[in-house]
């Protein structure tokens, strides 16, 4: 009665070396002689017997979870049956307990650890039901087991969004401050205002942490990707928002948005062709917060152009047409 892996489900039928080895093993090798500090079949270390009957047992090794079956050949292949019957649920489980799992053995995860440990033993119930006769009540089991899991990846990861935007904002905070003092010469080369530019990017990331603190509980996100891939999601969020504010000061500078938002009086109260920081800041804060604002800008300025531009191409056409009517009238 070979054991086998919760990893691959297929592993429940696979031999542990040949086809001979197997035989022996299974003369050899009883129910009763797998126990909690030896060793199983295959030679791994026991770490805890998580479910025990007299027809089967499962247990948790360094590897993942493992049921071992009966000593009856024929109760054994049905119970091999039932368990590869939950092969997709069981791969689905260990993805999200995977992602779960720390990647460092830090004194501060022991909780987190602990919590991985009570997922495993509620997985080896379900697969304790599903050979004990019900496999539909343990396919049902196993479902809501992962929706649980999913959930609390879910929150882990709208957290770390949170962070990854506060570490960024923190940091565009620095480098604007930076050169709001600094005055760098190359910047100023391209005859930007540093403060303004600075101050445009500082307010537009300030903006996009506001929207993810505002939407973090009600966050869409995938339970199934990476905890790198949650780092890259949040960054991203930050640099839209500092970049959405950046086309709306360019915008303005360039005179395209200047009937956009009408700055309080002529808008230029700090000095000759300085805006008003308050209204900047607000502005950029604005474009930060709202994801779509700026794509619908330019989405808007652009459909807005070529209309003008078929509008010029269609003009001499039509004047053309024009001027031959009159003359054969």
């Amino acid at each position: 009665m070979p054991d086998g892996d919760v990893v691959p489900a297929s592993a429940a039928s696979a031999p542990a070396t040949t086809k001979g080895a197997a035989r022996s093993e299974r003369g050899t090798f009883r129910l009763a002689d797998l126990h909690a500090g030896g060793l199983d079949p295959r030679g791994r270390e026991v770490q805890d017997i998580l479910w025990a009957v007299d027809e089967f047992k499962i247990y948790r090794t360094e590897a993942g979870i493992s049921p071992f079956f009966s000593d009856d050949d024929k109760t054994a292949a049905q119970q091999k049956h039932i368990y590869l019957g939950l092969g997709a649920d069981i791969a689905e489980f260990n993805h999200l307990i995977h992602i779960l799992r720390p990647r460092l053995s830090l004194p501060g995860r022991t909780k987190r650890c602990a919590n991985i440990i009570h997922y495993e033993r509620e997985l080896a119930r379900c697969i304790a039901q599903a050979l004990l006769g019900q496999p539909e009540q343990a396919r049902a089991s196993l479902a809501n087991l992962s929706n649980r899991l999913s959930a609390r990846i879910r929150n882990h990861a709208r957290v770390v969004h949170l962070l990854i935007n506060v570490i960024l904002v923190a940091i565009a905070i620095a480098i604007a401050g930076a050169l709001i003092f600094a005055r760098s010469g190359y910047t100023s080369a391209f005859a930007f205002d540093v403060k303004e530019f600075s101050l445009a990017v500082m307010m537009g990331a300030v903006g996009a942490l506001f929207s993810t603190t505002v939407s973090l509980q009600s966050m869409e996100v995938d339970p199934t990707v990476t905890q790198t891939m949650h780092w890259i999601y949040g960054a991203q969020r930050v640099l839209v928002g500092a970049m959405g504010a950046l086309i709306i000061y360019f915008g303005f500078r360039s005179g395209v948005l200047t009937g956009l938002f009408q700055p309080p009086g002529d808008g230029l109260t700090v000095g000759p062709g300085r805006f008003d920081p308050y209204w900047l800041s607000f502005v950029c804060v604005l474009a930060g917060f709202s994801e779509r604002l700026v794509p619908n800008l330019l989405n808007g300025h652009a459909e807005a152009m070529t209309a003008r531009s078929r509008a010029r191409a269609d003009a001499p056409a039509r004047g053309a047409g024009e001027t031959d009517r009159a003359a054969e009238s």
